[in-house]
C-alpha cells in the first residue's frame, strides 16, 4: 500500500490511502509486503479489536469479502457471520449480503447469520431477502419472548404463540428450537462431560490455558493432558490406552 501511493499521481488519492499506509494510523491492518491469510480449510476472524475502529470496519471488511469470494470454487463452504449486526448496520455490506443470498447457494455456499438479537435482523433494510433465504433456523431460549415487541419479532420469524412461549420456557444454554421446512421442534445437545470439556470453552482464560498446554504437549498428546488437568482422569486414561493399542498395532504390521 505504502508503494502504491509513492506512485499515484493523483493528490486526492494518496490522501485517501495515506491512512492504510505503514505511515498511518491502519497501517498495521491492511499495508505489507506479502500476503498473510491462510488458506486452511478453517478460517477464523477475530473481530473484537477491528469493531472499535470505526474507519477501519469498511476497508478490512471489504478486503476480507473479495478474498473469500476467491475462494467459493464450488466445494461445499460455510460462511458464518458472527455478530451479524456488524454486517448488517452498513448499507454496503447489507447490500452485499443480499447479494450472496442470492448467488452463493449456486457455488454450493451456506451462509449461517449469529446474533444475540434477534431485532438485528429484523430491522435490517434486508430483512426480507434474509428470512425468505434462511431456511433453516435455530432460536436460543429467551425467557422475555413473551413481551409484546419481542413476541412481534418472533412473529415476524413465522413463529406462532405456541412457539413462543416454548422459546420462553425452554432451558438456557442447553434447549434449542429447531425451525426449518421439514418441521420444528425443541432439542437439547445431552453434551457429555468429556465433550463439554472441549466444547463448553468459552473464557479467556480457559483458551490462554488450552494454548499454552498445546504449546507444552503438542497435538498429539494435547486431549489427554487437557482431560487430566479439567480433573477427568478416566477419559484421560482411556484416550492414553486407546493410542498405546494403536501404536502396538502399528508396530506388528511393520514389523
Amino acid at each position: 500500500m505504502t508503494g502504491l501511493v509513492a506512485l499515484l499521481q493523483s493528490s486526492n488519492l494518496r490522501q485517501a490511502l495515506l491512512p492504510f499506509t505503514l505511515e498511518g494510523a491502519h497501517g498495521a491492518a491492511l499495508d505489507a509486503d506479502r500476503e498473510t491469510l491462510g488458506s486452511n480449510d478453517w478460517q477464523c476472524f477475530e473481530m473484537e479489536e477491528l469493531m472499535h475502529a470505526k474507519s477501519l470496519v469498511l476497508p478490512v471488511l471489504t478486503y476480507l469479502v473479495h478474498r473469500l469470494e476467491e475462494r467459493f470454487d464450488g466445494r461445499p463452504t460455510l460462511l458464518i457471520l458472527d455478530e451479524a449486526w456488524v454486517f448488517l448496520d452498513d448499507p454496503l455490506f447489507a447490500e452485499r449480503i443480499r447479494e450472496w443470498l442470492k448467488v452463493l447457494r449456486k457455488r454450493n455456499v451456506s451462509v449461517i447469520f449469529a446474533t444475540q438479537s434477534l431485532s438485528d435482523i429484523a430491522n435490517s433494510s434486508i430483512a426480507p431477502a434474509i428470512i425468505e433465504s434462511c431456511g433453516s433456523r435455530i432460536f436460543l431460549p429467551n425467557d422475555r419472548a413473551l413481551e409484546p415487541q419481542q413476541a412481534d419479532t418472533y412473529a415476524q420469524f413465522g413463529l406462532n404463540a405456541r412457539q413462543t412461549q416454548i422459546i420462553a420456557q425452554a432451558t438456557p444454554k442447553r434447549n434449542y428450537y429447531f425451525q426449518s421446512r421439514a418441521g420444528n421442534r425443541l432439542f437439547d445437545l445431552s453434551l457429555g462431560p468429556v465433550a463439554l470439556s472441549f466444547c463448553g470453552v468459552s473464557s479467556k482464560d480457559e483458551f490462554k490455558a488450552m494454548n499454552a498446554l498445546w504449546a507444552r504437549t503438542g497435538a498429539d498428546s494435547f486431549a489427554t493432558a487437557w482431560l487430566s488437568q479439567r480433573g477427568l482422569h478416566w477419559a484421560a486414561d482411556l484416550i492414553a490406552n486407546e493410542l498405546s493399542t494403536e501404536e502396538g498395532d502399528a508396530l506388528c504390521a511393520a514389523q
